[in-house]
């Protein structure tokens, strides 16, 4: 009975297993511990966004991105416990920027050898990966938008005095997060390079989150329709044989 159950758990449990380990190596590599005294006494003073700007930078809370891509490890490792198809998509496209990510830094190798190796055991057990959930494919596109909002409105907000005009409030924050998400435009540009890489980077997440969402969300849909269709098809004929 034992073995019955441990098998039922293969290879979903020792992938996501995997899935966490990475995402918090990521977490932890992406993260300046030493500056976040400095981060806590400049929040601490709770002056204008854009006073707190000048005092802090996306770089007092280490590569966001980075930090940003070991979330979405850890929120996809759990999801895959369930064999969910959207959560496999979500992991395949976390991977591979977190990958690209780590050997633009020139990461250490130890750095990318969990992450590959979830990616190589997504890719051989993906069948593996098949229950289709829409309740699963929205949460996934939910906490997917969610993290790149997030993430978006604090590096503006971090990032303020090195836009033009500044972004000095929340309301500001929002709006430029969203319109370069959507790629919409505004008349808030970067000025810095730290600005700009900051910039190209929301709207690379914001662009693949949108597209993993529509093919993780219209593909149980599709997948439905295509089967009812088949049905009806295969029914169809023995109704007309009967008088």
């Amino acid at each position: 009975m034992k073995n019955w159950k441990l098998s039922k758990q293969w290879p979903q449990a020792p992938i996501g297993l995997l899935m966490l380990f990475a995402g918090a190596t990521n977490i932890l590599t992406g993260s300046k511990i030493s500056q976040l005294g400095a981060a806590y006494r400049a929040l601490s003073r709770l002056g204008p966004f854009g006073t707190l700007s000048r005092d802090l930078s996306l770089g007092t809370l280490g590569n966001g991105v980075q930090v940003l891509l070991g979330a979405g490890m850890l929120i996809v490792g759990v999801a895959l416990f369930w064999r969910l198809r959207s959560a496999w998509a979500f992991a395949i496209l976390v991977l591979l920027a977190a990958l690209t990510v780590d050997w633009a830094r020139h990461s250490p190798v130890s750095t990318l050898i969990a992450p590959g190796a979830s990616l190589a055991a997504l890719i051989l057990w993906q069948k593996r990966f098949a229950v289709q959930s829409l309740a699963g494919a929205y949460l996934m596109s939910f906490l997917g938008l969610a993290a790149v909002l997030a993430y978006g409105i604090l590096g503006s907000l971090l990032l303020g005095a090195e836009f033009h005009p500044p972004i000095l409030d929340l309301a500001t924050a929002v709006y430029f997060t969203v319109t370069s998400i959507t790629t919409a435009g505004s008349n808030i540009y970067p000025v810095t390079a730290d600005a700009k890489f900051f910039v190209v980077g929301l709207i690379v997440a914001g662009l693949s989150t949108f597209m993993t969402t529509v093919v993780a969300t219209l593909g149980p849909l599709l997948s439905n329709q295509l089967k009812i269709s088949l049905i009806r098809k295969k029914a169809s004929p023995s109704q007309e044989r009967e008088p």
